[in-house]
């Protein structure tokens, strides 16, 4: 079976999934994260449509733990439209606390 792992974003073949074999992440930590922490985690995402998700739901759900991650994504970030996003989704989530 082919699995994917929640922290490197890698896809692998096998048995065992606890442990991804390519960053030893283990993916059980992943199962017990809530909600936000997973639209955090998927701010990491190769893809851009998958961070461009994540940023819309985090802010319209105005979740403030997002802040940090948001700010990090703003400043690591090439893509222009996903910089405008994040940069918006600051801002937003800020005027609401």
């Amino acid at each position: 079976m082919r699995y994917y792992c929640p922290n490197c974003w890698k896809d692998f073949w096998g048995d065992d999934f606890d442990v991804c074999p390519v960053c030893g992440y283990n993916t059980n930590e992943y199962n017990n994260k809530d909600y936000v922490d997973k639209l955090i985690n998927a701010l990491n995402h190769p893809s851009g449509d998958i961070q461009h998700w994540a940023i819309m739901i985090l802010t319209h759900r105005k979740e403030t733990r997002a802040v940090p991650h948001l700010k990090r994504l703003l400043k690591k970030t090439k893509d222009p439209s996903l910089a405008k996003l994040a940069e918006k989704a600051i801002e937003s989530i800020n005027s609401s606390a």
